[in-house]
């Protein structure tokens, strides 16, 4: 399985973020010895739109780059949120009804839109599930928050990520994004879940623009989507955060004017 988390970001105007959270690992029931550096986490380059998975590896793996090339060149990016949740549903499951029965497995496809652009821009979250035991598939579309909090935890390291949320939630950075990406990666650091590890990967969308992929500083590397990155590779455009959400650049250094964020146990 996996661990993975859905957050809104909002300011005092209003939702102003999304972002999608999850691990790198890919292990196998025969307990042989897991994979740390797969992908997760995907975002179209034209439209904003971004999408992560939880359960089988396999078939989403393979269909959402896919689904990523159909959104980026068949002319989606003047399609609202909801005709692009439609199209994206139709995809999956046109992908899926080819699919040998033997290799079906259940599996959660995360979806995160926006509609409009700026100030009163709107989000959305659609999650797509299968569940092989009824053979059928489900859509849901859980409510934007009025605050800065979390709106889906899954996967097989959900327990973990529940109790490292309610402790951050005790802290001055409850109720913010860089608690619920904090949150996460303490949780990750901790290993409770043996089906969750390697580094975070992180993708959001602002509120403007389209799907945004993050680099993380983690354990004194650079990652991207869960690939270890050079600090010499030149990334224009690429976004780095470190476990504590804040802004830093490719040297692991805060860039200029980053807010610093502190750990919930510097006062311990």
């Amino acid at each position: 399985m996996t661990s993975l988390s859905v957050w809104t970001g909002v300011d005092q105007r209003g939702p102003a973020s999304l972002y999608i959270a999850t691990d790198s690992r890919i292990s196998w029931p025969d307990g042989r010895k897991p994979w740390d550096h797969g992908r997760k986490t995907f975002h179209s380059h034209t439209t904003p739109d971004i999408f992560g998975y939880v359960g089988d590896v396999l078939f989403p793996a393979m269909t959402l780059p896919l689904v990523v090339d159909l959104f980026d060149h068949q002319g989606l990016t003047g399609a609202d949120m909801a005709a692009r949740q439609a199209r994206f549903e139709s995809l999956v499951r046109a992908a899926a009804a080819q699919l040998p029965g033997h290799v079906r497995a259940d599996v959660v496809f995360v979806h995160c839109s926006r509609d409009g652009s700026g100030v009163g821009c709107e989000f959305g979250l659609q999650l797509l599930r299968y569940r092989k035991a009824t053979d059928d598939w489900s859509v849901e579309k859980p409510p934007m928050a009025a605050t800065s909090s979390e709106l889906e935890l899954l996967g097989s390291g959900r327990n973990a990520l529940e109790d490292a949320l309610a402790e951050w939630r005790q802290s001055d950075a409850s109720g913010t994004s860089r608690a619920a990406f904090s949150a996460f990666c303490e949780a990750l650091e901790r290993g409770a879940d043996r089906a969750t590890g390697g580094p975070p990967q992180l993708v959001g969308l602002y509120r403007q623009g389209p799907g945004r992929p993050f680099g993380v500083s983690w354990q004194d590397e650079l990652f991207l989507h869960g690939t270890p990155i050079r600090s010499d590779t030149s990334m224009p455009g690429i976004e780095w955060r470190d476990r504590l959400f804040q802004r830093v650049d490719a040297s692991r250094r805060l860039v200029d004017g980053a807010q610093v964020h502190a750990d919930r146990k510097a006062g311990a």
